[in-house]
């Protein structure tokens, strides 16, 4: 179960993507998020944001919450999974319209089972890592991709994230973004404002 949470963590914790004429990582981002566990698909909501401190360093948050009924054993329980990260980052232009960029990030998940007026909790800390491409195709259309590492209670995940967002204006975007872990895979839908 710790592994399907780890999972969950590195997934969710993907950063939104957005640009204009250039990359830019001034924004604030509200998405729907689906994850599929090993066959068990739950849903909920995420927010994330970046914001430049200086001219290649930001910082990055996030927080998901997705949740299911999943079958154990012919039973119906109530799953919870809710995540946090916090990061420092660093952006590098390759060119005018690509960067590369490295995220280091405390991460924080909780998991609550509940089952006939019976629950349980958990929550396990740790750090991650991330490092990617993002990449204006056109002015209206931005690819990206990346690894993560995610090491929590002694356990770790490796995955791979790749989105697309198309900037409607300046200040208005869409995306959507897929990761994969293990056997965990996570699909987003977002509504991003750049500031």
């Amino acid at each position: 179960m710790k592994k399907l949470v780890l999972a969950s963590a590195l997934l969710l914790s993907v950063g939104t993507i957005q640009a204009a004429e250039s990359v830019r990582w001034d924004s604030a981002s509200l998405s729907y998020q689906s994850v599929d566990l090993d066959g068990d698909k739950l849903t909920g909501f995420g927010v994330s944001g970046t914001k430049l401190v200086s001219d290649n360093v930001f910082i990055a948050g996030s927080y998901a919450s997705v949740s299911d009924d999943i079958d154990v054993f012919g039973s119906k329980v109530d799953v919870d999974f809710n995540t946090l990260s916090i990061g420092l980052g660093y952006r590098h232009a390759i060119s005018t319209t690509t960067d590369f960029f490295g995220i280091v990030s405390y991460q924080d998940m909780e998991v609550e089972a509940s089952f006939q007026g019976n629950s349980e909790d958990d929550s396990e800390n740790g750090y991650g890592l991330q490092a990617g491409l993002r990449s204006l195709v056109t002015a209206q259309l931005e690819l990206s991709g990346s690894l993560s590492y995610v090491d929590i209670a002694d356990e770790s995940e490796t995955g791979f994230n790749v989105s697309a967002m198309y900037h409607f204006t300046d200040q208005f975007s869409a995306g959507v973004g897929y990761g994969k872990s293990d056997d965990v895979d996570s699909l987003s839908l977002s509504a991003i404002i750049f500031f």
